[in-house]
């Protein structure tokens, strides 16, 4: 969004006593309501670097309805019947459109969006995806149906670069909420109950109000301010002013009070550390589960790591920082384990299917895969840059929606976009074309 210094994003937040990183959340000021029905909903998983090695221990599964997990996927076994394998996707949008560099590194902001990019930035860390990722398509959509959460929660596991994988529009990107605290905070701690008779609480009204207040007066601000500038500034101002009726918006919305029983979190947990990236991933998926599950939201997004992950390093698997040997970050980082494509990127990859275990058996028991979705993509197939042929994975029926139980190989060059589309009508957002238009619809061979 173009800013203007003295009317900034992050300083109108500053006055209103946020986090730059709550900016996607600030919808959870909310008022106690009635317990809306159980609804669909999706929690989506991305990190980069591959899905697995090139080593002869692993692979991806091969088609059909009774097939056998590589050691990697052990973690899986269990929950056979409620995946959707799906093997040989294609990044296409990054072939298609001017790109720092045509390696998988480049395919955050496309991986949600299925469109080109808007610009390529001089890297992948300031690449601008060209329209809305699915969550924010998703998630505004319902809202503009009535539903009063949180249009979308989007979360991030040690994200240090700028590369975006969500995006509000083009140019719009959505940067991930890091502190699990924090969240647990918006999502959990300010719900209050309704007191005796169905009335909001004193204390929540009067904090929504006085932040509404501190809005219409930037709103009357820039709207004089805007009188007295010319044409050019006067659309970066209107621009400016769209955002904080957004914000206007997101207060008014009265949100459905979370229920149920809200995850335990560790105390004292670095977050911002390397040495917690498992810690960290473990808490970030227990709160996304404990939000769908309390309708809190629909779509959740968690990214493990950045587009790179050339600087985190697997503490509780034996790796410890080594110290940077070249541009790509720590010997010891992931990016360089991928590189390697031998045993410990076998090590890594096992525990980040673990990962979608956990996440998978949650969903389980908070009743969220017979009504909902978990999306799990990766940039690459190894780690060895490529965007082409990239397996992807579902679990769940999303309401019968999907049918599980399957491991598919998709026709050759097959995009993402189907795979997006089909999430969209599952949660019951109609949708015919998402993205790039050029790369057709919905992959109706999820439905079976």
């Amino acid at each position: 969004m173009p800013k203007i210094d003295q009317f900034s994003r992050r300083t109108l937040l500053r006055a209103l006593g946020l986090g730059s990183a709550v900016l996607p959340m600030l919808a959870v000021e909310r008022e106690a309501r009635s317990q809306v029905p159980a609804a669909k909903a999706a929690l989506i998983i991305a990190w980069t670097n591959g899905w697995m090695s090139q080593t002869t221990a692993t692979g991806w599964p091969a088609p059909g309805t009774s097939w056998t997990f590589k050691p990697f996927q052990a973690a899986l076994e269990p929950h056979k019947a409620d995946l959707l394998l799906l093997d040989n996707m294609n990044y296409r949008f990054v072939r298609d459109s001017t790109s720092p560099e045509n390696t998988g590194h480049a395919c955050f902001p496309g991986m949600l969006t299925g469109e080109l990019f808007k610009a390529p930035g001089t890297s992948t860390s300031s690449t601008v995806a060209g329209g809305p990722s699915i969550d924010q398509y998703i998630g505004s959509s319902l809202v503009k149906a009535g539903y009063p959460g949180l249009p979308s929660l989007n979360l991030g596991v040690f994200v240090k670069s700028t590369g975006r994988l969500s995006w509000r529009a083009a140019g719009d990107a959505v940067v991930p909420a890091t502190d699990p605290y924090k969240v647990f905070t918006q999502v959990f701690g300010g719900a209050t109950p309704a007191p005796a008779g169905g009335m909001p609480d004193p204390a929540v009204t009067r904090a929504r109000d006085m932040k509404k207040s501190i809005l219409d007066n930037v709103i009357a601000d820039l709207n004089r301010f805007s009188a007295r500038v010319g044409s050019e500034d006067k659309a970066k101002i209107e621009a400016h002013l769209q955002s904080i009726r957004a914000l206007e918006t997101d207060l008014d919305r009265q949100m459905v009070t979370p229920t149920g029983k809200p995850p335990v979190l560790p105390a004292g947990v670095n977050t911002a550390s390397t040495d917690a990236f498992e810690a960290t991933t473990k808490m970030m998926i227990d709160i996304s589960v404990a939000a769908l599950a309390a309708d809190a939201t629909r779509v959740v997004v968690v990214q493990l790591g950045d587009q790179g992950d050339a600087n985190v390093i697997f503490t509780t698997l034996g790796f410890k920082a080594a110290g940077k040997g070249d541009n790509t970050g720590d010997d010891n980082g992931f990016h360089n384990i991928a590189h390697a494509n031998g045993a410990d990127k076998d090590k890594v990859d096992a525990w980040f299917q673990t990962q979608l275990a956990y996440a998978i058996s949650g969903m389980k028991t908070a009743g969220l895969l017979d009504r909902g979705v978990l999306l799990a993509m990766n940039s690459m197939r190894h780690g060895m840059h490529e965007f082409n042929n990239v397996p992807a994975l579902l679990a769940g029926n999303a309401g019968g929606y999907f049918k599980t139980g399957r491991s598919l190989e998709l026709p050759d060059n097959t995009p993402n976009n189907g795979i997006l589309i089909a999430l969209a009508n599952a949660l019951g957002v109609p949708t015919q074309s998402f993205g790039h238009a050029a790369y057709g619809g919905e992959l109706s061979v999820l439905r079976g």
